[in-house]
């Protein structure tokens, strides 16, 4: 996911923060298209430990620690809420591991999924084609790229912190059908959960919705990010020039400013459960 919110909060002239904001998105293809990110069918952070329910589809063999951030929005969290959706909205959904973890969960659900990068919704759309039921649509602006009412249950891994807490929760409001829930997780350097925590309810008050519940994950992916750090190490190791040194910091690699803040207790990830009423 482009780095926006840090652009944003930059200091730097207007033109510089296009430039940036420009090779973060050409960053964002050209992981997609020519490093070995392309066989994978999650870009997202994991959890761990895994949960003991975990499902098993063999199309994410191997990548069941960012599976189980899924497990954790459409399952664990939700269990008390017993869904059972008609159908589901994945924002941000990468190349569709998400939605593929999904159809196992809910088979009989309606998928939908949509995400900035035109390169990945492509990649997404081949791995459900076998599903019959998934659609999706390239993102665009701060906007979910879907009608109203659309998912009863709406679902984003990493997303929200783009878009702005508020930005997100207003479009998930809008998106979600009457009586739907709303699942996601983010994270912010710095974070303060309080004040995150905060936020959220404010935003899920203004957006008439039901705030459920929210969770400190941060031990988790931090322990999942640990695990999987050879793996990374060797994956970007076939980056192309010049984007190895920029995908070295993006995955959160140790020597980075990302890693040292897991690593000192400066990041704050969260997941957030909501409903409409």
């Amino acid at each position: 996911m482009p780095d926006l919110v840090r652009i944003r909060q930059s200091t730097a002239p207007a033109p510089i923060q296009l430039a940036l904001h420009l090779f973060d998105l050409a960053a964002y293809e050209v992981l997609y298209r020519f490093s070995a990110v392309r066989r994978k069918r999650f870009f997202n952070g994991g959890y761990l430990p895994l949960a003991h329910d975990l499902r098993h589809p063999p199309d994410l063999a191997g990548e069941e620690p960012a599976a189980m951030m899924y497990h954790l929005l459409l399952c664990s969290m939700v269990a008390t809420l017993a869904p059972d959706p008609d159908s589901i909205l994945d924002i941000g959904c990468g190349q569709g591991g998400g939605l593929l973890y999904a159809h196992a969960v809910y088979p009989k659900a309606r998928l939908f999924g949509t995400d900035r990068n035109r390169t990945v919704t492509r990649m997404a759309r081949r791995a459900l084609a076998g599903s019959g039921m998934a659609t999706f649509t390239k993102g665009q602006n701060e906007s979910i790229a879907f009608p109203t009412a659309t998912a009863e249950f709406v679902i984003s891994v990493g997303a929200p912190t783009y878009f702005g807490l508020g930005r997100f929760v207003a479009e998930a409001a809008r998106v979600c059908k009457t009586g739907g829930i709303i699942a996601f997780s983010g994270g912010y350097r710095q974070g303060d959960h309080a004040m995150i925590e905060a936020e959220l309810r404010a935003a899920a008050q203004v957006n008439t919705l039901i705030f459920h519940s929210y969770a400190n994950i941060t031990p988790n992916t931090f322990a999942a990010l640990q695990a999987d750090i050879p793996h990374r190490a060797a994956e970007l190791a076939r980056v192309p020039w010049p984007f190895r040194a920029y995908g070295w910091k993006w995955a959160d690699m140790p020597g980075s400013a990302e890693y040292e803040e897991y690593a000192t207790g400066r990041r704050a990830d969260f997941a957030c459960i909501l409903r409409k009423p």
